[in-house]
């Protein structure tokens, strides 16, 4: 029967799994008509596969460099066999597929490390997979970092075709201080990247700014900043500026202090994102985000520090209507802020804070009637895990599905206490399954003896939908 599918309805289907590469595989076994769809989803990014310990990165790094060379033109295969890196069975392979043709992301350490691991170092290997890639289908994806021992810089925008290949680009990931004239040679070649990920180093090539400049449609930007630099400000944020009608997406990554105030030039933004390991690196913002008019905004996350309450409050006051999404991680729960969200912010549909009052929860589940998923913390001196859950099964809008809870200290719920919860959702109308995503300590709730059959009951009832520690 599934054979039957037509291949572009079997195509749309399997794209939905794109991010679980597990499934994918299990595609790859149904039929000649499954795997030839599957393989081409599995092959569009092949540096995304989550590796857990070392023999099995190199396991399945090993599998996909004997491909890339299996792909490789009889003229590469030759000359490596030349030079003594191949031998006569490595060259004379052949595959079902044209692997490379179908990868749209491109990771240049992730060769030069795969290389590495395999082959200790092979310079030409490198160089003629990377000359294969650029004769390949234009990408989509480039990822160039140079930030080990192993990475080489490899002049490969010089390559034959390397212009068609890269002139579609729509993403790329750096450091600051790639050389070989990176950024001006491939300022001549991309025009439309809309996402750009920077990772600054202790130098900035004088290029960068010709390739941020050249830019027509640029919407989604990050910049991370490890090092001290005092000519970004002067060298690079005017050039961002430049684009402050097309961004929507800003997230910034401090760990040192850097600059901030252009920030406020972006007004068409829809996510913002800030990771400062500091609170005073929010000095230079602080007046200007207390003032700044950003209408489109919907998603707000301060992942590490955060600015004084009176600041954010105000900037939610300005800016809170239209936010779906607010996360704040804070050390300590802030009634001032969880007010402020419960007045302003009426159409959050997930949010992530903490909780230290009944009264301030329940005025927040009142009053954001959009609210789908909530995330935050137990801990002793925060709400206690019972009362969150009853306020949740009385107060929550209709909406409400999800729970992401991060223990800090012990779980102090009875099955008694699930048991009323879920009997309680049970009852809602309407009444929509339930998840609880957890993380933390190892006496979190599924510890408790009595916990897990539970659990096991409601799930089997279809009132959870999903239970899962992460």
């Amino acid at each position: 029967m599934a054979s039957r599918l037509p291949a572009d309805c079997l195509k749309e289907i399997l794209e939905y799994l794109e991010k679980d590469k597990f499934s994918l595989h299990s595609c790859l076994l149904v039929n000649r008509l499954w795997c030839k769809i599957s393989v081409r989803i599995l092959w569009r990014n092949i540096w995304t596969i989550n590796l857990v310990g070392y023999e099995h990165r190199l396991k399945v790094e090993k599998s996909i460099l004997n491909m890339l060379i299996i792909c490789l033109p009889n003229k590469s295969k030759k000359y490596l066999r030349q030079k003594g890196i191949l031998n006569s069975s490595q060259i004379s392979r052949t595959s079902l597929f044209d692997y490379a043709s179908f990868c749209k992301v491109l990771s240049v350490h992730g060769i030069v490390r795969m290389i590495a691991d395999v082959f200790k170092s092979q310079r030409y290997l490198e160089e003629e997979i990377m000359k294969m890639f650029m004769k390949k289908i234009p990408l989509k994806k480039l990822y160039y970092y140079t930030n080990n021992s192993n990475t080489i810089n490899l002049s490969f925008l010089h390559y034959p075709k390397a212009k068609d290949c890269l002139k579609k680009l729509s993403k790329l990931s750096c450091n600051s201080n790639v050389k070989f004239s990176f950024f001006h040679k491939l300022s001549q070649i991309s025009f439309n990247i809309q996402s750009l990920t920077i990772e600054f180093k202790k130098s900035i090539s004088s290029d960068l700014n010709d390739l941020i400049s050249s830019q027509n449609n640029l919407k989604c930007l990050s910049l991370r900043l490890k090092h001290d630099i005092t000519d970004m400000k002067t060298d690079i944020i005017p050039s961002l500026t430049n684009h402050s009608n097309t961004l929507i997406k800003l997230k910034l990554e401090y760990y040192q202090n850097g600059p901030l105030s252009f920030i406020t030039n972006f007004i068409n933004l829809q996510e913002l994102v800030l990771t400062f390991r500091n609170r005073d690196y929010f000095h230079e913002l602080s007046d200007k985000l207390q003032n700044v008019i950003l209408p489109q905004l919907q998603i707000l996350k301060f992942l590490c520090a955060y600015p004084e309450s009176d600041v954010i409050i105000k900037f939610l006051e300005n800016n809170g209507k239209n936010l779906k999404e607010f996360y704040i991680s804070c050390e300590n729960s802030d009634d001032s802020i969880n007010l402020a969200i419960a007045k302003f912010c009426q159409n959050l549909q997930l949010l992530s804070i903490l909780f230290g009052k009944i009264e301030t929860l329940n005025l927040i589940l009142k009053n954001c009637q959009q609210l789908e998923s909530i995330g935050t913390r137990h801990d002793n001196d925060l709400l206690k895990e019972k009362d969150l859950l009853e306020s949740l099964a009385k107060y929550s809008p209709k909406n409400f599905y999800r729970l992401k809870l991060f223990y800090n200290s012990s779980s102090k719920l009875t099955p008694e206490d699930l048991e009323e919860f879920f009997i309680n959702w049970k009852n809602r109308v309407p009444q929509r399954p339930f998840s609880f995503i957890f993380r933390g300590c190892k006496n979190s709730l599924e510890a408790k003896e009595g916990n897990m059959e539970v659990i096991e009951k409601y799930k089997k009832l279809g009132i959870i939908h999903k239970f899962l520690k992460l």
